[in-house]
């Protein structure tokens, strides 16, 4: 006769409060910059040991942040806008990425992150040039150069907006440098000074301004190709 204690059921453990996604959505709530594990468990409502249960890091956390900001990023336009249009509409849409996500294009930047869903918006943003007429490697350029340009003109924009340890922005502090290097350099006061409206302008005009320019050279590169293939 068996005499062993009957096998006890095993209690169920209480769900899980918390996932891999909304551990990135908080991260995205909290500012991808300011983003720290305690930070993010308090934001959850758990400790923050809880969190190692579903990522191993801080940096896959915000590796997650970033791909659901790029899934979810608005920057797809109907077939029948141009291809001038549609480029506009996608760095735009990047830039409002990098606005609401600081320090995101800083990681994008170092290498730290690399969404997938950034890979696969490249890919698709090209695949939607060449049904415009580009050849591959026109597009993947045109695209990757505008993408870059983005980023680094949100760098380095941002980089003038931090406030310093006396209360001013950097910025203010820039303009001032070069207004007065304008009055003690007259020959140069011109260009110094338009320099100076930039900075006063603000960052989309500056940034337009660039994105205006590199589409223009993107249409008399195609052009002239376009020429030269009819000849």
């Amino acid at each position: 006769m068996n005499n062993s204690p009957a096998p006890q059921k095993r209690k169920r453990g209480r769900p899980s409060s918390i996932n891999r996604e909304s551990i990135a959505r908080a991260a995205l709530d909290i500012g991808v910059q300011k983003a720290t594990i305690p930070q993010i468990a308090t934001h959850l409502g758990v400790a923050h040991s809880s969190l190692y249960h579903h990522v191993k890091s801080r940096d896959e956390i915000i590796a997650m942040a970033a791909d659901i900001a790029v899934e979810e990023l608005d920057w797809r336009c109907p077939e029948t806008v141009t291809w001038r249009e549609e480029l506009i509409v996608l760095t735009d849409s990047i830039w409002e990425l990098y606005y609401k996500n600081p320090g995101l294009a800083e990681s994008l930047n170092h290498g730290e992150i690399t969404p997938t869903t950034g890979i696969l918006s490249f890919a698709e943003s090209v695949s939607r040039l060449q049904h415009k007429g580009f050849p591959l490697n026109e597009a993947v350029v045109a695209v990757d150069m505008l993408v870059d340009m983005v980023k680094e003109c949100f760098i380095g924009w941002w980089s003038i907006e931090k406030t310093e340890q006396d209360g001013r922005l950097r910025r203010e502090k820039m303009i001032e440098l070069w207004e007065s290097e304008a009055q003690n350099s007259l020959e140069q006061a011109e260009q110094i000074t338009a320099m100076v409206g930039i900075m006063k302008a603000g960052p989309r005009a500056w940034w337009e301004s660039k994105r205006n320019i590199v589409l223009d050279g993107i249409e008399v590169t195609r052009e002239r190709n376009a020429k030269s293939n009819s000849e």
